[in-house]
């Protein structure tokens, strides 16, 4: 299991600059301290033009421990004031989600991120089913992640994120492995456990 935490950030208006300034420097300090940190842009979906900050631990000690001494580190508590007396967009999170199925791909640097209203009930339904999905796709360059929140405002949502290595690579596959019948059958199957609510696209930067 994985514990992925995770913050958006919506830049307000004229600060697009400011806040991808801000959100680089908070990633570094992250990733300076010994963390697996990932900085990505928005390029499609509800979300267009907001950054995403990730970070992977390998449990919730871990994360939580994380959580406590960057609280207290110093540059990261200038960035927090320089925030409170010129906000550069709205902040969503830190929110926390578990895996359910696969682990972070670093390597790969294109994400679809599709968001699906799943009742507790029926994850092992979905988990079975991304290993289906998972098993037409084992030859391809892509990956599958899926997240269950932790701490989160949608505590019923199923995270799915899909890697690839390029916007080339995303288009094929989903060309060929996507829109193929075998998948579009677990696309139906999964819509009697669930309903697909949002997808996204990021670009790790």
């Amino acid at each position: 299991m994985a514990i992925i935490s995770r913050r958006i950030l919506k830049p307000i208006l004229g600060k697009s600059k400011t806040a991808l300034e801000r959100s680089t420097k908070y990633k570094d300090i992250m990733v300076s301290n010994g963390v697996k940190a990932r900085l990505g842009m928005f390029v499609g979906g509800e979300l267009n033009g907001a950054i995403q900050l990730t970070a992977a631990y390998t449990d919730m000690t871990s994360a939580t421990k994380s959580f406590a001494s960057l609280s207290k580190n110093k540059e990261i508590m200038e960035l927090m004031s320089k925030r409170d007396d010129d906000p550069s967009g709205l902040l969503i999170g830190p929110e926390v989600y578990r895996s359910v199925y696969g682990q972070p791909s670093p390597e790969h640097n294109i994400l679809l991120i599709r968001e699906y209203e799943v009742d507790r009930k029926f994850l092992p339904q979905s988990i079975e089913i991304l290993a289906e999905a998972d098993a037409l796709a084992k030859d391809e360059d892509t990956n599958i992640l899926a997240l269950y929140p932790v701490i989160a405002d949608k505590m019923d949502t199923l995270y799915v994120v899909y890697y690839y290595s390029s916007f080339e690579s995303m288009g094929d596959i989903i060309d060929r492995i996507g829109m193929s019948k075998e998948f579009q059958n677990l696309v139906n199957k999964a819509n009697e456990s669930g309903k697909l609510k949002a997808s996204n696209v990021v670009k790790i930067i």
